[in-house]
């Protein structure tokens, strides 16, 4: 009986949760519209902070772009601030997660002058460009390379290099 229960639990905690590859897929097809930002929303609505750090880092970019289609300014403020924070307390959590600060380095990237967050974009540089050589799972290189290749924080020359690592 406590089997049976265990593997409920489990089922029931895979089955909320979507998969890493998913996910990514998802954030890379959320900025095309509203549409797409509020499927990836959806589809992270129920993670916590608990979960797995990288769910909870996408789970708060998926908040910060529903900020984008909230009707009033300050229903826009407070998406923000809710992903922003979430995103900032898992980053303190995890601070070597190249992944999270990849996420965090796209938001401030994108994030509107007046909100002032953009204050870790050299040093979300750096750190991925420093620790890329490193890492080992071949699909998240490809998609870290992916958004280098198409940001405007990074320069020609950096691109070239972290598109040979």
């Amino acid at each position: 009986m406590v089997k049976l229960i265990f593997y409920i639990m489990l089922f029931q905690a895979i089955a909320i949760n979507p998969s890493i590859v998913e996910v990514r897929d998802l954030y890379v097809k959320a900025s095309a519209s509203q549409e797409a930002a509020t499927k990836f929303y959806q589809k992270l609505k129920n993670v916590t902070k608990t979960d797995e750090a990288t769910l909870v880092g996408y789970k708060a970019a998926a908040t910060t772009m529903q900020a984008k289609y909230a009707d009033k300014i300050k229903n826009k403020k407070a998406l923000f601030k809710e992903g922003v924070v979430l995103l900032e307390d898992i980053i303190i959590k995890y601070p070597s997660n190249i992944e999270l600060r990849l996420i965090r380095l796209s938001i401030q990237e994108h994030a509107p002058k007046i909100l002032k967050y953009k204050m870790n974009i050299k040093e979300d540089k750096m750190f991925i460009t420093s620790q890329l050589s490193y890492l080992k799972n071949k699909a998240l290189k490809n998609h870290i390379k992916g958004y280098v290749s198409q940001s405007n924080a990074f320069t020609a020359q950096e691109k070239t290099v972290i598109s040979k690592l």
